[in-house]
């Protein structure tokens, strides 16, 4: 009979337990749902006032300097980010533009996360940008330096360091860029 009594607080204890438990991983998915969704870059900004898109004309906020965003630049799921960066298709061999000829497209990347606390720990932060200049294969690493931060329920933000080419140096920089995302 004492063995009984003994067993039933223990018992109870235990469901108790996983019934919170279970009650914070739901207000957790709960809450990752209000983000889940697409979102468009507004704000791109470099450390580094840089011509892009050869204008003659230099910009921190590469917004200014690129033409690609679009309303697919950042998508949550429920177990998964994914990014589109403009990756740089950039061609000197056109006879009427032998400074280059320029255009930008979306290039994706996708990693897992974990969600606590208006933050999106990511899994993976960095990737390989594939891409050939003139049929020359120049691969560019990307890094994204922090997680994603919730500024308020439409806002989220993160920071990268990307390679562009700049025509005013005639170079490509590695830049450290400050991204807000607005969700559409």
């Amino acid at each position: 009979m004492m063995k009984k009594k003994l067993f039933n607080p223990i018992l109870i204890t235990l469901f108790t337990f996983m019934l919170f438990s279970c009650e914070s991983d739901d207000n957790i998915n709960n809450e990752v749902e209000l983000y889940t969704g697409r979102y468009k870059i507004i704000s791109f900004k470099s450390n580094t006032e840089v011509d892009l898109n050869n204008d003659n004309i230099s910009s921190e906020e590469l917004t200014n300097e690129i033409n690609s965003f679009d309303l697919n630049d950042l998508e949550i799921k429920p177990n998964l980010i994914s990014f589109f960066f403009p990756k740089t298709w950039i061609s000197f061999q056109y006879p009427s533009s032998p400074e280059g000829s320029i255009e930008f497209i979306g290039y994706g990347f996708g990693t897992n996360f974990e969600y606590e606390d208006n933050l999106f720990s990511l899994k993976e932060k960095s990737y390989i940008e594939e891409s050939y200049i003139d049929n020359v294969e120049s691969n560019k690493n990307v890094t994204i330096n922090c997680n994603l931060i919730v500024i308020d329920d439409n806002h989220i933000k993160t920071s990268i360091s990307k390679e562009y080419y700049d025509f005013n140096s005639n170079n490509w920089v590695l830049l450290n860029i400050d991204v807000i995302y607005e969700k559409q």
